[in-house]
């Protein structure tokens, strides 16, 4: 299994670097230390590594979901504070930002890795309206589509910078947008 996940760890770095098809195999081998007849072992086609990678994205991005449950009272600062995680998760896993760059590049199935921490941000955002934390005005699909258009620029702007510090960047704009959905009325907690 340690040369599984040396590859798998070595192919998310390639493929968050330079995408599916900038990325061979014999780069793979060489950043993972391996021969090739090792990865082949594992691995009998590039489309089955890739699999790989985007299944531990979605398992890494599926551990910080779960901890965003246990936030406290104030969905609303769940659901930000769930996005500025996964920021943060993208900014210091190339796991994860290959899988999101695999699917938008059409290699595995998109919207894996929406489909792992959606259903969380729908539920916080739904539970702030039962609570009327939202304005009457601010419809909860508006904000959830907010959210992945947020993350996936956060995404890209890793690509073009590696370096930046998108987490900080998103909880400057999520702060700006909570003035705009938080109903006057409701307290933080």
């Amino acid at each position: 299994m340690v040369t599984r996940e040396r590859l798998t760890r070595a192919a998310a770095g390639e493929f968050a670097r330079h995408g599916y098809a900038g990325t061979s195999l014999q780069g793979v081998c060489k950043e993972a230390d391996v021969s090739m007849g090792a990865l082949t072992f594992h691995f009998r086609a590039k489309s089955e590594l890739a699999e790989a990678v985007a299944e531990e994205g979605a398992a890494e991005t599926g551990a910080v979901v779960a901890q965003a449950g246990e936030r406290g009272d104030d969905p609303l600062a769940a659901m930000t504070g769930l996005a500025c995680d996964l920021a943060d998760l993208l900014t210091r896993s190339a796991t994860v930002r290959a899988t999101v760059r695999l699917e938008e590049e059409r290699v595995v199935a998109a919207g894996g890795w929406q489909a792992v921490w959606e259903p969380a941000v729908r539920a916080m955002l739904e539970a702030a309206r039962q609570r009327r934390d939202l304005t009457a005005e601010v419809e909860v699909e508006t904000v959830v589509q907010l959210a992945a258009h947020l993350l996936n620029g956060a995404a890209v702007a890793l690509h073009a910078r590696p370096d930046s510090d998108e987490s900080a960047a998103l909880a400057h704009i999520w702060a700006a947008v909570m003035r705009g959905i938080r109903a006057s009325a409701a307290v933080v907690r």
